[in-house]
């Protein structure tokens, strides 16, 4: 059950090693195009739900009402063995108590990371679910404090950029000519591209007013996302490429990133390309946000992923009035200069690498997804997979 692209994109991994390891499983979900390419029976397509803040997803609850019942009344009708619920706590945390309920069971991939600084709701999740599957190392250590059994075995994204292409490889499967590329990152939010491309648009022109020979990718996670940029770009300048899909090829292409945060930036991080990472709301979500945290609702530290990782402040966070074309434009000039800050950038996306642990998490992965769906508790699954793995 994937709600957003970076959860559909996970889930599709995990699904193609289930397919290699149980020949003719069945397996139905909720994603978007990659679990429907991975062999997944979509019963929604979540591909138009992701929102950023309050306001937005309010205005989508309506479809997210009818989309939760949906999903209710299909999977108890099915009688899965077990369902994958995958981030997203918005809407897994309700389904995950509704399949409890009807004595089902469910397991949760990527537990939300945010959550993890609140013992109640660690615990929260746990009661919830017969199984968890952390993918940082902070989250793991985080459960087995609290004396709860939870699988991790790195983070699948080193497997899925282990036959990464070269760059070289990127540019002739993209149909670019060599030179020097900038890849531009708004986010695979509708809300996100609208809020955050004029901003980055702005930054690329004055870059180039240093650097005439710098070129920027744009990456389309979706269709829409395509239909909706090229309304905001209008007449596409010759410096810019507008790439439906494929943003992989556009970060093995590219020599720096300026990104909106999201998993694309621990793609960016284990490929070992420079980048800059922000975010931004609109104001009235940004000020409720800031209410919530001095509530001590909301607790949040730090936002992007490759700090997360590194449970410290390791590369810096643009935020909110930060997010501008000037200072986007004096971080990209540090990243792009050979130099102490340059390479001290370099050497934490190592660290990132490294923290991400080894080759071989999916397979391991599916295993302990297997031994579960098969009725085993989580200390047993645990057991059977270091056995079958040893």
């Amino acid at each position: 059950m994937a709600a957003e692209p970076s959860g559909d994109l996970q889930g599709a991994a995990l699904a193609r090693e289930l397919r290699r390891r149980i020949p003719g499983v069945e397996l139905l979900g909720v994603g978007c195009a990659r679990l429907r390419e991975a062999g997944v029976k979509l019963i929604w397509d979540s591909s138009t739900w992701g929102t950023i803040g309050p306001s937005e997803a309010i205005a989508r609850l309506p479809g997210y009402y009818m989309a939760y019942r949906r999903m209710r009344h299909v999977l108890v009708r099915e009688q899965p063995e077990l369902t994958v619920v995958i981030d997203s706590p918005a809407i897994h945390m309700r389904l995950t108590g509704y399949l409890q309920r009807q004595s089902m069971r469910t397991l949760y991939y990527f537990p939300p990371s945010a959550w993890t600084r609140n013992p109640k709701r660690v615990h929260a999740i746990h009661c919830r679910v017969c199984g968890v599957v952390a993918t940082f190392a902070l989250n793991y250590q985080t459960y087995c404090d609290n004396g709860l059994p939870v699988a991790y075995y790195g983070h699948p994204m080193v497997d899925l950029l282990a036959c990464a292409p070269s760059p070289a490889e990127s540019r002739r499967a993209l149909g670019l000519p060599e030179g020097r590329y900038i890849a531009l990152m708004p986010g695979s939010r509708l809300a996100e591209v609208r809020l955050l491309t004029p901003i980055l648009l702005e930054t690329a022109r004055r870059l180039r007013e240093h650097r005439p020979d710098l070129r920027f990718l744009l990456p389309a996670a979706s269709a829409k996302i395509e239909k909706r940029l090229r309304r905001l770009i209008g007449p596409i300048p010759e410096w810019l490429t507008l790439v439906s899909g494929s943003s992989r090829e556009v970060l093995r292409c590219s020599e720096l990133v300026l990104m909106c945060s999201g998993s694309a930036s621990l793609e960016a991080a284990v490929l070992g390309i420079p980048l800059a990472i922000f975010y931004k709301l609109n104001r009235a979500d940004y000020a409720l946000a800031r209410l919530l945290r001095w509530l001590n609702i909301l607790r949040i530290d730090r936002f992007a992923l490759p700090n997360l990782v590194l449970d410290e402040d390791a590369l810096p966070e643009l935020v909110q009035d930060q997010v501008t074309p000037e200072r986007l434009e004096q971080e990209a000039l540090r990243l792009l200069e050979p130099g102490p800050y340059r390479q001290e950038h370099l050497d934490t996306l190592a660290r990132v690498r490294q923290a991400l642990a080894g080759q071989g998490s999916i397979p391991k992965i599916a295993a302990f997804v297997d031994y579960v769906a098969q009725g085993f508790e989580s200390l047993e699954a645990l057991e059977k997979v270091d056995q079958e793995f040893a």
